[in-house]
């Protein structure tokens, strides 16, 4: 099991490297209409975004997708200390990053980060219909905007079991 386990790990951090190519677009301030100077703020996505881009590699069981996205908002003080939620949507079913789909076929959607970067990647052990039609959005915490959320009452892993709706009502405040 413990074999499995790391070579889907490796395979995984395989297709991420492959995937970053220099073609990849960098979005100064990221998807985010808030600017980058507003740093102690979480950063919003304005709308949702699909991908075209999504690069493939079958194995025995099952066939994983990537798509990256270079986003100079995700520091490494973000990668270090902060905190990047991640939901995915089809049609109004809006669902928080990871999670497995057994709607229209078996498919288990993630999301990493890394420095200056986030790669949203699905596992699909059945043909995936809705690749390319499934909606992203996601919210960058600095450091201190979890520090600031915290001493209102929000840790890190309360911020990491709220619903969509509920994280965008918490940033209206």
């Amino acid at each position: 099991m413990k074999k499995h386990n790391l070579s889907i790990i490796g395979f995984g951090l395989m297709l991420f490297i492959a995937s970053c190519k220099k073609n990849d677009v960098e979005h100064k301030g990221g998807l985010f209409s808030e600017p980058l100077a507003k740093a102690k703020a979480a950063a919003v996505a304005p709308e949702w975004r699909s991908f075209t881009n999504w690069t493939s590699k079958k194995a025995e069981k099952f066939t994983s997708y990537v798509s990256a996205v270079a986003d100079s908002s995700i520091t490494s003080a973000v990668t270090r200390s902060g905190l990047v939620l991640a939901f995915a949507k089809n049609g109004t079913d809006i669902k928080a990053l990871p999670f497995q789909d057994k709607t229209g076929g078996d498919a288990y959607w993630y999301y990493q980060v890394s420095n200056g970067a986030i790669s949203f990647s699905v596992d699909a052990y059945s043909d995936l219909s809705t690749l390319n039609s499934a909606g992203f959005k996601y919210f960058v915490f600095t450091p201190e905007k979890l520090k600031e959320l915290d001493s209102r009452g929000h840790s890190k892993i309360n911020l990491m079991q709220l619903a969509y709706e509920d994280v965008v009502a918490l940033l209206k405040k």
